[in-house]
Formats: C-alpha cells, structure tokens, sequence
C-alpha cells in the first residue's frame, strides 16, 4: 500500500471515529435534555425516564437538533414551564458539551 492510500484510509477512519462519537453524543444529549425538561415539567420519575427515551429516539429516527428544540419548546408550553427559546436553545448546546466529553472519556 503506497502512503497515499495509508493517508486517505487514516483519513477516512478518523471521519468515521468523530462521526461515531458525533452521533452518540447526540444520543446522551437528548437524553440530558429528556431528564431535565421532564424535572421542570414535574413528570414522575418514570415519566421522565419515558420522556427521556423518547427524546433519544427523536435523534435517531431525525437528527435534527432543531425538532429537538420545538418539541422541548411546546412540551413547556403544554405544561406551563416559562423559558425562552434562547434560554432552551443554549441548555441544549451545553448537554451537548457534556455529551461529547462523556462518550469521549469512554
């Protein structure tokens, strides 16, 4: 194998390294954000652990962080929880944050 194939498979793995940490981080963060808006929302610890699961599963069947964020945001507003889109916005990016330095300290 000549370098250059060494360094497009090097590449390549290291794409699929960060994807793999990417996506399970995603699945730590909805599950973060599940227990904390299921705490504000005053469900039962079970129904929050339910809520929690469904947040995750939100990700892996859409990954996308906005469906995220407007169903977190008519949750709240279905239960009367007050914040703000921004407020909601940013408690996601730092699950996020924690996310990625969970399953990177696996």
């Amino acid at each position: 194998m000549d370098v250059l194939q060494e360094l497009k498979e090097a590449h390549e793995n290291k794409f699929k390294h960060e994807q793999d940490i990417l996506f399970k981080a995603k699945i730590r963060r909805n599950r973060l954000v599940g227990l904390w808006a299921g705490e504000l929302m005053e469900f039962s610890r079970s129904y929050i652990e339910k809520y929690a699961e469904e947040l995750v599963q939100l990700h892996i069947n859409d990954t996308g962080r906005d469906r995220l964020q407007v169903k977190v945001v008519d949750d709240f507003n279905r239960h009367g929880v007050h914040k703000s889109e921004h407020r909601i916005e940013r408690q996601i990016q730092e699950f996020m944050q924690q996310a990625i330095e969970l399953v990177k300290n696996e």
